[in-house]
């Protein structure tokens, strides 16, 4: 244990790698970037990092603490001793010598914690042990946490984490450090920028940075960042005061660094946006107008297909599972005005305003927002849960389950974005197509739909697509790869089936039956 420890400093900086899956070798390169920053005396550096081999427990490092102890003074980045340092010294928990090392037997999957749990520890951990009066998080692996509630994933035991359940974490954290003191949530991952995230997590930290699309390995440059950190609270003395200016600072660090990814035909976004619960809140008046007005919009046949049309032009992530708020109601917007639009038309454009005024002024959520590439080029900060078509839910994912306990849905008093799907999806759905069935059959075709119930085909991704984080790429489905139907058809699931497919299950029952045109060799 440092002799540092327990000792109120002005900083304690977080950063927590969910490495326990296929992340792991690119989160240790990353976690050597925060290393090769340097140190400043007055900020604690912690880092989780969990490894994906099994039986190798989850760690804690204090980053250069060995050598902040023997100097008293900052040193930020390698100074004329450029070299990689490595992470001897640097681990704080578990602190094992090396016969307990050789006797401990490998860590089975009920050893372990969960996502959340080990989330949690981590921090009550740099709180308890590294107090100070500002901190800052950086949470970096998978996203996807809207309505999929699998933030930050882990492998082993395979767990993750829901917004609900991220929300109580940040805010037990943010309930003991004080009010403000938490500066930053640096979310790392995908599509974790959207106005269900912001409104869950209000208050708990003062801003949050994130990405509404995919957020790949290496977009964050850590080392850079860390080292604009120290040296803004190494100017500013005894105060911990920094304002708004550096957290727009590191927005623009990550975004320059993002831009090369251009040349390798990526597109991406970033926003940083405000958890200041009044600037938050600004968005319940619009979203609730926005809900009714696209709600009672669907009854009229012109106004249905306005919708439908503004929502596949508009701004979409993800398979068509997330679209930008202030895309969708520009363009919505834009079809709704002219001289000949009805009273539900002239509606949903004053929502669609009220909404996008909300976003592009101070006094939003959103401070600043951009992007780079063709692919994003419609981003404008906030995305909000918007599939075609109702997902089907099986034992590990339910979405609309999930996204009806947010603070999104609960907290407003009238209708609510989530009453919208559900209108949507009732009233978009196109009918079942019918099909002649002989008599005969109808006794199979019972059968059939019986078989049929329990099934269920994948409306959205329940990985993460390997162009995100795993920095990897996507292959077109072939026979013996992943396949699924468009996601932006919203076609009925009750069971359907033509005469002549139905009498393969006929022959399931009674056996192959006799082709009478086939003769039989003499």
């Amino acid at each position: 244990m440092s002799d540092t420890d327990n000792k109120k400093k002005k900083w304690t900086l977080m950063f927590y790698f969910a490495s326990d899956n296929t992340l792991s070798p690119s989160m240790l390169y990353q976690f050597k970037a925060i290393k090769t920053a340097g140190y400043q005396v007055d900020t604690n550096v912690l880092v989780h990092f969990d490894p994906h081999e099994r039986g190798i427990p989850s760690m804690i490092f204090e980053v250069n603490r060995a050598e902040k102890d023997r100097r008293r003074k900052s040193r930020i980045g390698d100074d004329q001793d450029p070299r990689v340092r490595d992470l001897a010294g640097d681990q704080v928990e578990p602190m094992l010598n090396d016969d307990e090392c050789m006797q401990r037997s490998p860590l089975s999957d009920t050893d372990r914690l969960t996502a959340a749990e080990e989330l949690r520890h981590f921090l009550d951990f740099s709180r308890e042990r590294y107090p100070a009066e500002k901190y800052m998080l950086f949470l970096v692996g998978h996203g996807l946490v809207v309505g999929r509630d699998a933030f930050l994933p882990d492998d082993n035991p395979g767990t993750g984490i829901s917004l609900v359940e991220l929300d109580n974490i940040l805010r037990g954290f943010s309930r003991e450090v004080g009010k403000d003191a938490l500066e930053l949530i640096g979310m790392h991952s995908c599509s974790m920028s959207a106005v269900e995230v912001a409104y869950q997590l209000k208050g708990t930290a003062r801003y949050m940075m994130g990405s509404e699309g995919l957020s790949f390995v290496g977009a964050w440059p850590y080392r850079q960042m860390l080292q604009k950190i120290f040296s803004t609270i190494d100017k500013a003395g005894q105060s911990t005061d920094i304002g708004p200016d550096l957290m727009e600072r590191l927005h623009e660090l990550c975004l320059h660094n993002s831009a090369d990814f251009i040349f390798a035909g990526y597109s991406s976004d970033l926003c940083l946006c405000s958890l200041e619960p009044n600037r938050v809140k600004t968005l319940s008046g619009p979203i609730e107008r926005l809900s009714k007005a696209l709600k009672a919009g669907l009854k009229d046949n012109r106004c249905k297909e306005l919708i439908q049309l503004a929502h596949l032009e508009s701004q979409s992530y993800f398979q068509e599972l997330y679209t930008d708020l202030y895309d969708f109601c520009e363009c919505l917007k834009i079809k709704c005005k002219g001289s000949d639009a009805n009273a539900a038309q002239k509606e949903i454009h004053k929502a669609c305003e009220s909404v996008t005024r909300v976003l592009s002024t101070k006094r939003g959520p959103i401070v600043q927002a951009d992007f780079f590439g063709p692919d994003c080029q419609y981003s404008h900060g906030l995305s909000i849960y918007f599939p075609w078509a109702r997902p089907v839910e099986d034992a590990s994912e339910h979405f609309l389950r999930n996204y009806e306990t947010y603070a999104f849905v609960t907290e407003l008093e009238g209708d609510s974005w989530l009453d919208f799907l559900e209108a949507y999806f009732e009233e978009t759905e196109r009918e079942k197509r019918e099909t002649r069935i002989p008599d005969e059959l109808k006794e199979t075709l019972k059968r059939a739909t019986a078989m049929f119930k329990p099934m269920a085909f994948r409306t959205g991704t329940s990985g993460t697509p390997a162009t995100a984080l795993t920095g990897g790429k996507t292959s077109p489905a072939d026979a013996s790869g992943d396949f699924s139907y468009s996601f932006i058809k919203n076609y009925s699931r009750d069971f359907a089936i033509t005469a002549r497919a139905l009498k393969v299950f006929e022959e399931d029952e009674k056996g192959p039956r006799k082709n009478p045109r086939k003769k039989k060799r003499k």
